[in-house]
């Protein structure tokens, strides 16, 4: 949680790249533009494997699922976990290179967070609440997470392991509110707003 920072990283040198992207498999999660983005990648010959967590919603996860199938049964270095528990889902932070966020539409976007916290930059939207998270370091914003720029954000990453050390640093030298502090915060709020009748 948001009160918990692991820092630390597990991948060995001689690992291909890992890149992890942790979010319910939904429609307006995205994740069609980040396998597109991931198959223009992989179709250029870079070298990486993409790891989805998350749980699958019924209603909006069929062309997504359909694809990572396609991906995995055409030789594509894909994983898909499903949903996982919370030390798989730290295992899988700490032996990722960065995260990628394609995420439409968020109200707050945990996962780009928990992707700070473990010192891994992550790529996402500029817009909304995840640009709020993107303040600070650590991120790759983006105006637009279209395929074309989620592959060049990645390619970009993927092709300097000096600039996934720089986003590594400014992830772990920012400072997090506790769920505490966000309730305590509202809960000043919440008393500074007149009563109804």
């Amino acid at each position: 949680g948001l009160d918990e920072c692991h820092v630390i990283s597990d991948i060995p040198a001689n690992q291909a790249t890992r890149i992890l992207c942790v979010g319910t498999i939904e429609g307006r999660k995205n994740h069609l533009a980040l396998l597109e983005a991931c198959e223009a990648l992989w179709s250029e010959g870079r070298k990486f494997e993409l790891q989805l967590v998350g749980l699958a919603r019924a209603d909006t996860a069929g062309a997504a699922l359909a694809r990572i199938d396609a991906l995995k049964k055409a030789g594509r270095s894909l994983r898909y976990d499903g949903p996982a528990d919370d030390a798989t889902l730290q295992s899988a932070y700490r032996h990722c290179a960065f995260t990628v966020y394609p995420s439409l539409i968020e109200g707050f976007g945990l996962p780009v967070l928990e992707s700070l916290q473990h010192g891994k930059p992550c790529i996402c939207s500029s817009l909304g609440a995840l640009g709020e998270s993107t303040r600070g370091g650590g991120c790759v914003g983006l105006p637009s997470v279209d395929a074309l720029s989620l592959a060049a954000a990645m390619r970009n990453l993927l092709d300097k392991p000096t600039e996934i050390a720089t986003l590594s640093a400014q992830a772990r030298a920012r400072k997090f509110k506790s769920w505490n502090d966000y309730a305590n915060e509202l809960t000043t709020w919440m008393a500074t707003l007149g009563r109804r009748n």
